[in-house]
Formats: C-alpha cells, structure tokens, sequence
C-alpha cells in the first residue's frame, strides 16, 4: 500500500472532517503528499497536510483551491471528494439551507472533479483516479432525508456515468457508498457517537477510510467501481 501512494498528489475535500481526516491521515502516512480543503470553520486537519480554506460550492474557490494545489504538489494525481452536510427533510428546511446542502454535496464534487481531471490529464501519467463519497442513504430512502439523498443522488449517478465517459483515458472513478458513521455529521456529542460504533450501530470514521485506501492503492487496470461499507446494524428507516 506504501509504495502505491509514495509521492503521489493529493487533494481531499471535506479534510477537516471524521472521514476526510482519517484519509488524509493514512495518505500521509503511505508516502503522499496532501493538500486537505474544508470550510474555514474546520480547522481539525490531519497534522502535516497543505490546508485550505473555502467554500467549494462556489466556483471560484473550487478554482482557488486548485491553484493552491498547484502551487503545493505541482501537479494532481488523486482527489478524494468528503464533503458531507447533514439536511432536514424538504419542508423542514429554508431555501438557503437546501440550496446550501446541495452546493456542498453535489455542486462541490462536480466542480473540484473536473479541476482534478484537468490536471490528471495535463499530468501525462494514465493512472489519475477521483474518489467521490456518495452515502447508502440513496438506498435506503428513508422519510426525512429527500434534501439530502437529492445531493447523494447526484453523486452517486455522476460517478457511475463519469467511470465510464473517462475509462479510456486511464483515469479511474470510484464512487464509496458509506453507511452510517460516527461523525459529528450526527446529531449526537462524542460519547453517544462511540456508544453507537460500539453497539455497530455507526461506523467508526477509520473504517471508511481504510475502504477509500484499500481503492486508492489498486494498480492501474482495477477499477473499485462502487464499495458499499455499512454497520452490522444499519438502520434501514
């Protein structure tokens, strides 16, 4: 897995946090070299990262970030896409706030994807890859989280749809479809989020993690199209 990863240029949104400081993390630790991107509010970035700060729903800091990126590593091969907001049901939510969820969670990933392919493909190497973070809950459906899985939605069908348009060039697409994790996404303090992982009610933030490295250290040829990694008890409700 080391040799994989050894100097290769990463950038990883939502790096502030449960999941995206854990990649960033294990990246880190393989020989990477990583810029973290989050809000500016986030500021738990994985010690030894290029940190930014910005709202990637906004086009021109998806573009900031990206200069900042060049500027740092000189080049992309792999963006990991974390970002994740949590949403109230539609009728349970003002117009800026979906608009807000929606900005994050799927309007961010599509404009740091094609900044990311750009430089893959400048880059001449044939082996870039983009991992998108999309959510079981498209599954699920469960009643109050149509804002949310909206966002997911999105993700999950433009990561299928993008594998297939950029298969020729080498560049590989994943899409990790988590359950639910112990992150401060939940609307729960600390000590109820680690009863849950516990209980295998959650996921703890390192095993989703440990499933985006296991993707971003196969070899050029093996594509992870889609992982679903979910608690033993799930709530499918």
């Amino acid at each position: 897995m080391e040799s994989r990863l050894k100097d290769r240029r990463v950038v990883v949104t939502g790096g502030a946090g449960g999941v995206g400081r854990e990649v960033a993390r294990r990246m880190l630790d393989a020989g990477a070299r990583v810029v973290s991107a989050d809000i500016p509010s986030a500021t738990d970035h994985a010690e030894g990262t290029a940190t930014f700060a910005g709202d990637l729903g906004r086009q021109e800091q998806v573009d900031r970030l990206f200069a900042f990126a060049d500027a740092e590593l000189g080049g992309l091969d792999i963006l990991v896409a974390c970002v994740g907001l949590p949403a109230d049901s539609l009728m349970d939510i003002d117009d800026a706030g979906w608009r807000q969820v929606i900005d994050a969670n799927l309007v961010s990933y599509v404009g740091c994807t094609k900044r990311a392919i750009e430089r893959i493909r400048a880059g001449g190497r044939g082996d870039g890859q983009v991992i998108l973070v999309g959510s079981i809950s498209v599954h699920i459906k469960a009643i109050g989280e149509s804002v949310y899985n909206a966002s997911k939605g999105g993700v999950a069908l433009f990561a299928e749809t993008l594998r297939k348009e950029m298969m020729s060039e080498g560049i590989r697409v994943t899409l990790i479809e988590p359950g639910a994790i112990a992150t401060h996404l939940q609307p729960y303090p600390d000590e109820e989020l680690q009863a849950f992982a516990k209980a295998q009610e959650m996921l703890p933030a390192a095993e989703v993690a440990e499933a985006i490295l296991f993707a971003a250290t196969r070899p050029p040829g093996v594509d992870v199209v889609t992982l679903r990694i979910e608690p033993l008890h799930q709530k499918v409700c």
